[in-house]
Order: structure tokens, then C-alpha cells, then sequence
């Protein structure tokens, strides 16, 4: 089988790839030693707008794995992520106003540097989260770049701030995979870990929300998100096509429940083998797209109606209520009696 064409199309920037050289480099382990026999032409590192795909980036992490013989890599590569390796995303943040700005920044942009990733950003009383999801099954070194990503970013939260992670107790991050044995010797290095958690995610106190990064610039972050605008607006088209149409489609029926695949493909007049194809060259499938309207429609209906939880959960096309329960908390860490309790006594806040 094929591979799909997400994964073959060259969608992570090279700044990547140069800091694993570089971080290689200082344990003794040259480019070339990481390139050899690698897909990959050794003189896109001299080209700072070069990118490569995400089956090169990840023949390459397992590559520089199998060098190092470091199952703790992913964290030494998330610690010593700059925001500037993020290109206008990084400086877009860098830029903004505060924190929160930035963490939506983030949030709306990253698949402009992260084909494969979504962020999501969201706030209740006490915090703000930075979800992040696949946005479809990542079989191979999985943990890797969720490690990275979120410590980048928790790096990054502190670059912005002008301090260091360890001046940042309050921040915390949420990994959805059992405590790894390689753990216990970087935990004086990491902010504030827990594992077995339902999600992966980065949270914050909402008072830090409101700092201001050290590089505060509204100008040039406007400049910047503009850029940021115009990168997304190119993967944007790139997707359209059908994922946005499939979005669409994705409407709960007055009998409760969705479209299934059939049913999609016959609107779409195209077969299902052809649908599921078309979807996985774009970077999801029909299930994560299922999921994702389930999720929008749970929050809505939990928020903003009055129906019984059990009712809400049949409108999404649960029979059994307790399966709806185990899934909403697995999408937003509660239950959703939970969920609904603290919008009864403020403004929805939309995530």
C-alpha cells in the first residue's frame, strides 16, 4: 500500500532537521553520520526555507534514536526548542500582546509548521489549555513528538516570558502514555509531568494568561500573523477540497446520530474506498472527523440546551449513555455533568 500523500509531501520545515544536527553534534554525531543512507539531500540544511516530509522526519528521529541509544531524546529536543525555529509562528508569538494571544497564535496556526498536529486552545475558571491531537494515528515514534512539541512550547512559554521553566511552577504538562522508566532521570529538568492523563496538553494558570512577553510588538506581530495567515490560507486550499465538505456534511439528523461513510460518499458521489483515500492524503479519516463533530455538537448542546444528558447523548449517536460519558472525558478531561455545571453559571467560552 501506498503511503499517504501527507506523508510524502514536504510539509516540516528544515530548521527542524538543523537542530537534531545540532544537538547531535555536541554528543559527537555528525550530519553525516545522521544522513547516511537517510532519503533526504544533505544540502537542504544550507536551505533555511526547505522542508521535508513527515516520512523523512521520522526516519530520521529513529535514525538519530538508534545513534544515541537515548530514549530521553525527545525531551532533550523539546528543552533546547527556540521559538525562532518556528519561523513567523515563532515571532508571531513572540510578538504578542500577552499570553494568551500567543497561545492562540499557536493554537490557530501550528499546522502551518506541524502537517501531522492541531492545537486546540480553551480556558475554564482556573486555566488555560493547550490541547494537543494527532490529526491522524502517528504508528511510529508517536511519544517523540509529543514530548517535543509540548516541551518546545512550555520552553517557548518561558522564552516569551523572559524566565526559565523552573520560574514557571505552575505550569504543567499532560501526557496521555504510562510514566517511561527513562523518567525518573530528567524530572529534575521538566516542569510539572503527569502521565495517564486524558489528553496531551499544556496547562496554565489563567493569570499567567494575561502576562506580557518580554518582546511584546503588536505591530510586528501583526505583520507576522499576516504571514502566518497567508501560509495557513495555502494549506487551507490544500485540504478544502473535501475534508471542509465532509465537515459539512457532518450535521447530527433529526433521528439523532450522523451521516455514516456511505452516505457521505453517495452526496459526495464518490465511492467509500475513494472518500477514505482522498481523506488520508489530506491528514485525517472519516472516524476523526466523526469524532471531531461529536465533540463540537457535545460542547454546544451541553452549554447552550437544556436536554438531558442522556437525550444529548443519543443526539450524537450514543445508545449508551455511559459511552458518551467516557468519550466526552476523554475530549475535555470531565464528565460532562461536569461540563455543563460550569456554564450554567457564566457566558459559554467557545474552544
Amino acid at each position: 500500500m501506498s503511503e499517504p500523500r501527507s506523508a510524502n509531501a514536504p510539509t516540516i520545515s528544515i530548521a527542524y532537521l538543523q537542530l537534531l544536527v545540532e544537538i547531535l553534534g555536541e554528543r559527537g554525531i555528525s550530519a553525516d553520520d545522521l544522513l547516511a543512507d537517510q532519503p533526504i539531500d544533505p544540502a537542504l540544511l544550507e536551505d533555511s526555507q526547505a522542508r521535508m516530509s513527515a516520512q523523512q522526519w521520522t526516519r530520521l528521529i529513529l535514525r538519530a534514536l538508534s545513534l544515541t541509544n537515548d530514549p530521553g531524546l525527545g525531551y532533550e529536543y523539546g528543552l533546547r526548542m527556540r521559538p525562532t525555529v518556528h519561523g513567523v509562528l515563532g515571532y508571531a508569538a513572540m510578538s504578542a500582546a500577552t499570553l494568551r494571544q500567543a497561545q492562540e497564535i499557536s493554537a490557530r496556526y501550528t499546522q502551518v509548521r506541524q502537517a501531522g498536529f492541531s492545537l486546540t486552545f480553551h480556558e475554564d475558571d482556573a486555566f488555560g489549555y493547550l490541547t494537543l491531537a494527532e490529526r491522524q494515528p502517528i504508528p511510529v515514534m508517536r511519544r517523540f513528538f509529543i514530548e517535543n512539541i509540548l516541551l518546545g512550547i512550555a520552553r517557548g512559554t518561558a522564552v516569551l516570558l523572559g524566565r526559565s521553566l523552573a520560574e514557571l511552577p505552575e505550569l504543567e504538562i499532560w501526557f496521555d502514555y504510562p510514566e517511561p522508566p527513562h523518567y525518573a532521570a530528567w524530572r529534575e529538568r521538566l516542569p510539572a509531568v503527569r502521565f495517564d492523563q486524558p489528553h496531551n496538553l499544556l496547562r496554565l494558570p489563567s493569570a499567567c494568561l494575561a502576562l506580557r512577553p518580554a518582546l511584546a510588538d503588536p505591530l510586528a506581530s501583526q505583520q507576522a500573523v499576516a504571514l502566518c495567515e497567508r501560509e495557513l490560507a495555502l494549506a487551507s486550499d490544500r485540504e478544502a477540497d473535501i475534508t471542509s465538505r465532509v465537515r459539512s456534511l457532518l450535521q447530527t439528523r433529526d433521528d439523532g446520530g450522523y451521516p455514516a461513510l456511505p452516505a457521505v460518499a453517495e452526496q459526495l458521489c464518490m465511492s467509500e474506498r475513494t472518500l477514505k483515500r482522498k481523506l488520508q492524503h489530506q491528514g485525517t479519516s472519516f472516524l476523526l472527523l466523526l469524532e471531531e463533530a461529536r465533540r463540537r455538537d457535545a460542547r454546544h448542546l451541553l452549554a447552550h440546551s437544556g436536554m438531558p444528558i442522556r437525550s444529548v447523548a443519543l443526539q450524537l449517536g450514543y445508545d449508551n449513555p455511559a459511552n458518551f460519558t467516557r468519550a466526552f472525558r476523554r475530549w475535555t478531561g470531565e464528565a460532562p455533568i461536569e461540563y455543563r455545571r460550569r456554564y450554567t453559571e457564566r457566558p459559554f467560552i467557545a474552544d
